[in-house]
């Protein structure tokens, strides 16, 4: 393809070091990326100058390099004018620095689609992120405004304006966004999976084997927990119409500190990132020490969030207070089904409406975007679902319109629709939650509420070796081979997702 000058045109790359992305985030394999990059690059027939853009704070082995350039801001539509007016460049293709399975097939194809539709952005929908690129031509910028506010990413401009634009989607078999991967390697979970992938074959794959060897090799995604629901207590005030709390063998008492402290101190063996759920059979916020625990939770800097699912009884001042200025890493759902005093008490079983509806007023100043309602999807919440979107919505409360779960049949089934996928991929619970009792039990799922089939108990074994225990059963599930104990066949629980 050439210019209107009849010169051949090229795509300059930009090797991009995100924010956040450390020295070390840029090696795999023995390799340095960045350097592997740009000898890699150099055999694309359309590529042209390769430059590295990285953060103003980054002082790796790049720095000082002719091509490195340094920006002080995020990627906006700013920075890109710069980048254009800095490098001379007519189109850029923007290629993560932390992205260990590139592949060159599809940064090649992307450029050769590029160039023969003259896109003004080029990108893929379909493929996980570190896989392939972002084309962008300097028409395109030139024709944005300029902004006197920071905005969002360009990309993110570009894909929210998609009709005002001269753009190409690339597509590639097979679609692989079923595993909620990325491959990035500064994503501790995602790094950990992409080295096992690399050691069932002792090399990076293409990207049309990757599906292939991971469901040839399902154990590479069984890395580590991501996802805690702990039971701090089995208390509760509620007595609400959907729960399973009172076909338990026996009530749950109180989780000790001590216990909630070996909690954090074994997770750090696995050392990645997760989310801690409080939920389990009773009301987190009756624990006597929940703001200690609360804290702690806080401070540990493996938890990336922290998800506390409340009836909002015990949302007062207190908590308000908490949630505003020592867990900011923590979201507030609060299970409200009634929109007014007769329905609450029916689905709930208690007389708390007025109050539950001031600690939510209350909530949504301290709490900010980190606020949910959360709303039963069964026949008793049908009749009123459109008056509390509508309720909630003019508030700008968030609304998760949560699935019944009937935990194998305990409970009644209550649900007017069945919105179950036609194929069932893996269980994701398996792959990546533990589920922990009061009294310190790992039960095989959360569907085990009674810890029949329990794992262990951290009071007795280490959190890896309990995590281990369960490998098989989770490699037994993904290749359709479903465990009889319990029943995983007959549970429909598998493809809801937690945080």
């Amino acid at each position: 393809m050439k210019d209107t000058a009849g010169q051949l045109l090229k795509i300059d790359i930009l090797i991009y070091i995100d924010e956040g992305v450390s020295e070390d985030d840029l090696f795999f394999a023995d390799t340095y990326l960045p350097d592997s990059f740009d000898k890699r690059c150099r055999s694309i027939e359309n590529a042209g100058t390769i430059f590295f853009s990285v953060p103003v704070q980054y002082s790796g082995r790049l720095s000082g390099s002719s091509s490195c350039l340094v920006r002080s801001g995020p990627d906006d539509v700013d920075f890109w004018k710069n980048l254009f007016a800095r490098t001379g460049s007519s189109h850029l293709c923007k290629i993560r620095a932390d992205a260990p399975f590139m592949d060159l097939s599809i940064i090649n194809e992307m450029m050769d689609l590029h160039l023969a539709y003259l896109a003004e952005f080029t990108y893929s929908e379909n493929l996980p992120a570190g896989l392939s690129c972002e084309i962008v031509s300097k028409e395109l910028v030139d024709a944005i405004p300029v902004f006197d506010q920071k905005t969002l990413p360009l990309s993110q401009v570009i894909k929210s304006n998609i009709n005002n634009f001269d753009i190409e989607i690339y597509y590639r078999d097979p679609d692989i966004r079923d595993k909620r991967l990325s491959f990035l390697s500064s994503r501790k979970r995602d790094a950990r999976i992409m080295e096992n992938i690399y050691r069932a074959g002792n090399a990076v794959p293409p990207y049309e084997k990757l599906k292939e060897i991971i469901e040839r090799n399902p154990e590479v995604l069984y890395v580590g927990p991501s996802y805690l629901e702990i039971e701090l207590t089995g208390e509760c005030d509620c007595d609400c119409l959907f729960c399973y709390r009172k076909t338990l063998t026996k009530t749950n008492g109180v989780m000790d500190v001590s216990l909630y402290e070996r909690i954090l101190g074994q997770m750090r063996s696995f050392s990645l990132p997760y989310t801690v759920c409080f939920g389990g059979s009773g009301e987190p916020l009756m624990h006597p020490h929940f703001y200690e625990i609360l804290v702690m939770t806080q401070n540990e800097p493996l938890v990336e969030s922290i998800i506390i699912e409340t009836n909002g009884i015990y949302c007062d001042t207190n908590y308000c207070t908490a949630i505003a200025e020592k867990a900011t890493k923590a979201r507030t759902i609060v299970n409200m089904n009634g929109m007014n005093r007769e329905t609450y008490e029916q689905l709930h079983g208690i007389d708390r409406f007025e109050l539950v509806q001031r600690n939510i007023d209350a909530l949504r100043n301290a709490a900010e975007d980190r606020l949910h309602i959360q709303i039963m999807k069964i026949n008793e919440t049908e009749p009123h679902l459109d008056a509390f979107y509508d309720y909630w919505e003019q508030k700008k409360v968030p609304i998760i319109l949560q699935k019944q779960n009937t935990f194998l049949g305990r409970i009644q089934d209550r649900r007017y629709s069945d919105l179950s996928p036609l194929d069932r991929i893996p269980c994701w619970h398996l792959q990546r939650d533990l589920y922990i009792t009061a009294d310190g039990t790992i039960t095989f799922c959360k569907q085990d509420v009674d810890a029949v089939y329990a794992c262990g108990n951290i009071k007795d074994a280490s959190l890896v070796e309990i995590w281990k225990r369960r490998k098989q059963a989770f490699i037994q599930e993904y290749v359709k081979d479903y465990p009889a104990q319990p029943d995983c066949k007959s549970c429909d629980e598998w493809y809801t997702f937690n945080f």
